[in-house]
């Protein structure tokens, strides 16, 4: 019997029994890992908003001074106003008043441009961070109840992936090539038996002569209505065992129950 093809079935039976471990988490670990990610896009989303806050309170601020100074060049250009002596001294101070006067409506608009921005800015940040928060606990709860799942079955996890590495190494590198790739096609299921001449996949029927051929478990073939890499019974029997008889116990009971009706 081909060292191999066996070792390669009974990967297979211990890839079915991880993939059903798995799945019985759910799609929580898809659902926490989208969470993860999407909490971490909006921590960055949230900084930006801060950082943009952070801008205007700091424009505010500088328009806020520039302001004050102006002002003050203003009270003392209109005291000086008093104190010229001539026609020409009199125009120039003027013109420093006006300007000075454009530049407080200017200083004006802007410090209250970037005031209206700034409490935009905040509030805005406060609203995400609140509902960040709220995604927070949802994945907090989600991540505790998914590290639950995995602590119930960690070990079994462990143990299942032990094996595989274990069978993985006996399996020559063209049936673990031509069985991962099938695998990923066929919901899991790469390799299948024979059962009573049809394919352990999908059933359809192998012609007789090349079951015979499987049955000396020295070759495989693919089956050419599901693709999957089928054996002979022999192979699969190795590692499964014969089917449990039934015992004559139950087909007693079941033949009581078959007469009183």
């Amino acid at each position: 019997m081909n060292e191999s093809l066996l070792r390669l079935y009974e990967l297979q039976k211990i890839d079915s029994e991880l993939d059903e471990l798995l799945a019985s988490r759910g799609g929580l670990p898809e659902r926490v890992a989208e969470m993860r990610a999407d909490m971490a896009a909006r921590e960055d989303e949230l900084a930006t908003i801060r950082a943009r806050a952070a801008r205007n309170e700091h424009d505010m601020r500088e328009f806020e001074r520039e302001l004050a100074v102006v002002k003050e060049k203003f009270e003392g250009y209109k005291a000086q106003q008093f104190d010229v002596k001539t026609t020409r001294e009199y125009d120039a101070i003027t013109f420093q008043i006006e300007d000075a006067n454009r530049r407080i409506r200017e200083f004006s608009d802007n410090m209250a441009r970037a005031r209206v921005e700034f409490e935009n800015s905040r509030g805005e940040a406060e609203e995400y961070s609140a509902e960040l928060e709220g995604i927070r606990a949802e994945f907090e709860d989600s991540e505790r109840t998914l590290n639950e799942l995995i602590t119930e079955t960690i070990d079994e996890e462990t143990r299942l992936r032990g094996e595989r590495e274990r069978v993985a190494v006996q399996v020559s590198a063209p049936h673990m090539a031509l069985y991962e790739r099938i695998r990923i096609a066929k919901d899991g299921i790469g390799v299948v038996g024979v059962r009573n001449g049809v394919c352990g996949g999908c059933f359809n029927a192998i012609p007789r002569q090349l079951v015979m051929e499987l049955r000396r478990g020295d070759k495989h073939t693919v089956c050419e209505a599901c693709g999957r890499i089928v054996v002979g019974d022999t192979v699969a029997l190795a590692i499964d065992g014969e089917p449990q008889a039934v015992s004559q116990s139950v087909e007693v009971e079941e033949e009581a129950e078959g007469s009183q009706e």
